[in-house]
């Protein structure tokens, strides 16, 4: 597990958003430190030098996790 950000906030849209330390690609999954899984992330906004992940929860009560550190499982992506 590699440390994908911080989750900053949870909008009206029912999606987390998480200011990201790495490059996550959308459809990777990010879990919580005991490797739950909480959310799918969906889209990558913001400048290339601070960028944030829009992502799906998978959590039931996802606004206690405001302020969560999360991590991610990178996926292995074949090449052409």
């Amino acid at each position: 597990m590699k440390k994908a950000g911080k989750i900053v906030h949870y909008t009206k849209y029912k999606v987390f958003v998480i200011e990201a330390e790495e490059k996550i690609l959308p459809e990777d999954k990010l879990v919580d430190a005991k490797g739950r899984v909480i959310g799918e992330v969906i889209d990558v906004i913001g400048p290339i030098n601070k960028p944030y992940l829009v992502v799906k929860p998978l959590v039931n009560k996802p606004e206690k996790l405001i302020g969560a550190e999360v991590y991610y499982l990178k996926k292995r992506r074949r090449g052409r």
